[in-house]
């Protein structure tokens, strides 16, 4: 069965949505190569060596901690899936942040001294950075492996954006970074700077922009585990399980699940009528128990 308004799958898509598990390791090395090379820059920052042995190290101990997360990547398969199965574990990958932020914000009230700080600033920033990228994979990788079976139906959906403003802002971010820059403002370089590659990765990961036409199409797919929304580039799942009720107020479809209902508007996806219609006999079928699901 197939939604009213869906549309053909892309025999070949982008390499990072087609094989989110192919892309992982990449990240993942990237994130564990960052942790490292932040130790590193610790331990030399309040060392008297020369700037350029200081970049050298650094840059070492990134290409250790790089070639350490390829070595656990390629010996664990199940990583991705196991870091995406929960939002805990996801947002676990982010927790190195925390304390890089509190050494940044020692330092700003003068408990350690300006060079720390910038590090543990910019450390904070690029380790938050890294890790979305690597816990929004980790997620698509988990729904790409619970969601090997056809879609019962699918529909093209937009996304919500409102890329003039986004891409305003991020000009803006990135215009006060370099002015920062220049004028050795390195904290507030640093912040700008980070709030920019933060935003551009976000809106990535949301589907808010694409790079040309990498990618698969924006999707709401129904499969037995849960509605899937499929961006450009990443996935993720509402299992059956987690909604109460599917409705429709006035042009807008609504999934209650608690505290985070989903929500799509008519101009983002056109047959709100059909996706209700469709979702509900999946809903009352995964209430009724297993192998019920209407074919």
């Amino acid at each position: 069965m197939t939604g009213r308004g869906s549309t053909e799958r892309p025999a070949i898509g982008d390499r990072i949505a087609e094989s989110p598990e192919a892309t992982f390791p990449f990240a993942f090395a990237g994130y564990v190569g960052t942790l490292v090379a932040t130790l590193a820059a610790f331990a030399v920052v309040r060392v008297d060596i020369s700037p350029t042995v200081a970049g050298a190290v650094v840059v070492v101990g990134f290409l250790v901690g790089t070639l350490v997360g390829v070595a656990i990547a390629g010996r664990d398969q199940r990583l991705p899936v196991r870091l995406g199965r929960s939002w805990r574990r996801r947002t676990a990958v982010l927790s190195p942040a925390a304390p890089l932020g509190l050494i940044a914000g020692a330092a700003w009230l003068g408990r350690l001294e300006p060079d720390v700080g910038l590090v543990g600033l910019g450390a904070m920033f690029l380790v938050a950075i890294i890790g979305l990228v690597t816990m929004r994979l980790a997620e698509t990788c988990y729904v790409a492996s619970i969601t090997a079976d056809e879609p019962r139906a699918h529909w093209r959906w937009e996304p919500p954006s409102t890329r003039r403003l986004d891409t305003f802002v991020l000009a803006v971010w990135l215009l006060l970074g370099a002015t920062n820059a220049y004028g050795g403002e390195w904290a507030s370089a640093i912040v700008w700077t980070g709030l920019a590659l933060g935003w551009m990765c976000t809106g990535l990961a949301e589907g808010r922009w694409r790079i040309a036409s990498f990618g698969e199409p924006p999707e709401i797919r129904v499969h037995d585990a849960g509605l899937v929304t499929q961006r450009p580039y990443t996935r993720a799942i509402v299992p059956w399980s987690d909604v109460s009720r599917v409705r429709l107020r006035e042009d807008e479809l609504v999934l209650d699940r608690g505290f985070f209902d989903v929500r799509f508007e008519r101009d983002q996806l056109a047959d709100l009528e059909a996706a209700r219609a469709v979702i509900e006999q999946h809903l009352d079928a995964s209430r009724a128990g297993p192998g019920t699901a209407p074919r």
